[in-house]
C-alpha cells in the first residue's frame, strides 16, 4: 500500500527534530568553543603548557626549517594533531599567539560534544544528553584545553565517536557503522596512546555484538592507525617501538625517577582518585554515583565499560612508572598531568545522563550544581599550566627580546629543538633560521666537532644539554664565542646564550 501524503509528512516531521537537536547542540558547542578560545587569546595563557608550544612548533617545523619535510614529524608524539594544525600554523601570528593549534583542537571538541549528545541521546533521551552534555561543554578544565594547541579534544572527538558508531553497529547498518567506528579509532590512535587501549576491547565488543564480519571490519580499519605508526618508527628510526622506550619518550624521561604510584597499584589508584576529584570536583562524582546505579538498571553496560578504559589506562600508566600525577594537595606537593584526570570526564557524564533520565526536571540543575565545585576550587588544569611555566616564561621573553634587538637574518641559530624554540616563536624568527635536532646531520656535527662545523653566529644552550657542552669544547678550542647572556631561575635549568665575537 502506497503511503499518503500525509503520512510522509508526518514521517518527516518525527525526524526533524532530531536533527534540529543536533545542529543546536553543534551550534551551542561552537559558541562556547569561540569564547573560551576569545578569552584565552585575550588572556595570553595559549602556550603556558610546554606541551602546546611543543605541538605547534612540530607543526610549523615539517614545512618551515633547513630540512623541512615528512620527517620532522618525529617520534614519540602520535602525527595527527600536528599535521592538523600545520595550515594554521604558516600564519606567522596564529603561531606565535597559538590560535594555529586552538582552532582545529576547538573544532574537535565540538565534533567531541556532538558526538556525545547523539549517544546519550539514543540511551538516555533528550533530557539525559542535555545534562551530559552540559557537564562536557562547560568542564573549564577542559574548555581551556580546547583552546590551546593540546590533543586531549581530538582524542576525545575519536573515541567519542568510535563508542558511537560502535554501538550503533551492535544494533542496525553494522558494517557501515562499523567502519565510520574504525575511521573514528584511527582518530584516537593516531592522537594518544590511550586509543590503542580502546581497539581490543572494542573489537571484542562487535565480535560478540554483530558478528564476525563487523568485528573484522572494524579491526581492519581501525588498526591501520597503529601498523602506521610501528611502521613508522621503524623506517626511520629502526625500531618500530622507539616511540615507547627511545629518547623523549615517557619511559627515557620517567628512568630512574620514582614517584607516588610506581609500582603500587593502591597508590596509582589514588594518584588518579585524587587528580579526579581535583579536575572534576566531588559534587560532579556524587552525581555521578547516584547516576551509575541507573545506568546499571537501564542496562547500558557498553558505554559504562567503554569510558571506564582511558581511567583504567591511566592507573596502568601510573602503575608502571611512566605517567606521574602531582597535584598540589599530596606529595610531592606540585603540578604535573593534572588533565589525565580529564579521561573519567565522559564516564561521569553518561552516569549524570542517566540519573536525568530519571529525573527530568533537574537535567538544568544537575550540572550546576555538579559545576559550582570550580566556585570555590581553581581550575586545575590552567593552574598547572601557568606554574609550571613561570620560568620558561621569563627566560623565553628576556631572550627573544635581546634576540628582536640583535638578531640578524641569515646569520643562524644552533640550539636543541623543544623548550628552547618557544624563544623563535616569540622573537618572530622562522625556524628556518636555526640547527636544531631535527637537522640531524648538521646539528649532531656541530656539537660533535664545533671547531670544524660550528659557524652559527648565536648559540642557545641550557646547561648540560648538547649545545651547551659543545660550547665548552668550542672555548677549549679557542673559538671566537662569549656567553653575552646566562640566566639562572628557581626550578630551571641555567640557560646560556652565546655570540660569535665580530658576527653581526
Amino acid at each position: 500500500m502506497r503511503a499518503s501524503k500525509s503520512s510522509g509528512t508526518s514521517r518527516r516531521s518525527k525526524s526533524r527534530p532530531g536533527w534540529v537537536g543536533i545542529l543546536i547542540c553543534a551550534v551551542v558547542l561552537a559558541l562556547c568553543s569561540a569564547a573560551a578560545i576569545a578569552f584565552v587569546q585575550y588572556e595570553g595563557t595559549a602556550l603556558y603548557y610546554g606541551d602546546a608550544a611543543a605541538h605547534l612548533n612540530i607543526a610549523r617545523r615539517i614545512f618551515d626549517g633547513r630540512n623541512p619535510g615528512y620527517e620532522q614529524i618525529g617520534t614519540v608524539w602520535l602525527p595527527l594533531p600536528h599535521i592538523l594544525m600545520m595550515p594554521f600554523a604558516s600564519v606567522d601570528a596564529w603561531w606565535q599567539n597559538g590560535l594555529a593549534g586552538a582552532i582545529p583542537s576547538g573544532i574537535a571538541w565540538v565534533l567531541a560534544g556532538t558526538f556525545l549528545f547523539v549517544a546519550l541521546r539514543r540511551w538516555f533521551g533528550s533530557e539525559g544528553a542535555v545534562a551530559g552534555v552540559a557537564i562536557f561543554a562547560l568542564q573549564p578544565n577542559l574548555l581551556y584545553l580546547q583552546a590551546c594547541p593540546m590533543n586531549e579534544p581530538l582524542f576525545l572527538a575519536g573515541s567519542l565517536g568510535l563508542l558511537l558508531f560502535s554501538s550503533k553497529a551492535a544494533e542496525h547498518a553494522p558494517l557501515g557503522n562499523a567502519f565510520l567506528a574504525g575511521l573514528c579509532a584511527i582518530v584516537a590512535t593516531l592522537t594518544r596512546y590511550d586509543g590503542w587501549f580502546l581497539l581490543p576491547i572494542a573489537a571484542l565488543y562487535l565480535l560478540f555484538r554483530a558478528g564476525f564480519a563487523t568485528a573484522f571490519l572494524f579491526s581492519l580499519v581501525a588498526g591501520l592507525g597503529p601498523l602506521y605508526w610501528l611502521a613508522h618508527n621503524a623506517i626511520l628510526y629502526s625500531d618500530p617501538l622507539e616511540f615507547y622506550h627511545g629518547i623523549g619518550s615517557a619511559k627515557y624521561i620517567q628512568k630512574q625517577l620514582p614517584y607516588p604510584g610506581s609500582h603500587d597499584w593502591g597508590m596509582a589508584l589514588r594518584q588518579f582518585s585524587i587528580a579526579t576529584k581535583a579536575v572534576l570536583g566531588w559534587p560532579l562524582i556524587a552525581i555521578s554515583a547516584l547516576g551509575l546505579i541507573w545506568t546499571l538498571k537501564q542496562k547500558q553496560f557498553w558505554p559504562l565499560l567503554f569510558a571506564s578504559l582511558a581511567p583504567v589506562y591511566y592507573v596502568i600508566n601510573l602503575y608502571g612508572g611512566d605517567s606521574p600525577i602531582y597535584i598540589p594537595e599530596v606529595y610531592p606537593f606540585s603540578h604535573y598531568n593534572s588533565r589525565y584526570a580529564l579521561a573519567a570526564l565522559p564516564f561521569f557524564a553518561i552516569c549524570t545522563a542517566a540519573l536525568a533520565s530519571a529525573l527530568p526536571r533537574l537535567r538544568f540543575v544537575l550540572p550546576v550544581v555538579a559545576l559550582s565545585w570550580f566556585i570555590f576550587s581553581p581550575v586545575t588544569v590552567k593552574r598547572e599550566g601557568d606554574v609550571n611555566s613561570e620560568s620558561r616564561r621569563a627566560w623565553t621573553h628576556e631572550v627573544a627580546t635581546l634576540l628582536k634587538a640583535e638578531y640578524q637574518p641569515g646569520t643562524e641559530i644552533l640550539m636543541p629543538f623543544g623548550d628552547l624554540t618557544g624563544i623563535l616563536q616569540e622573537a618572530g624568527i622562522p625556524i628556518s633560521e636555526c640547527i636544531h635536532q631535527g637537522d640531524k646531520l648538521e646539528f649532531d656535527r656541530a656539537t660533535a666537532r664545533p671547531d670544524l662545523f660550528l659557524d652559527t653566529a648565536w648559540v642557545i644552550a641550557q646547561s648540560g644539554d648538547a649545545a651547551s657542552n659543545a660550547m665548552a669544547r668550542a672555548r677549549a678550542k679557542g673559538m671566537p664565542y662569549r656567553c653575552v647572556k646566562l640566566i639562572s631561575l628557581k626550578y630551571a635549568p641555567v640557560l646560556e646564550v652565546w655570540r660569535r665575537i665580530g658576527s653581526q
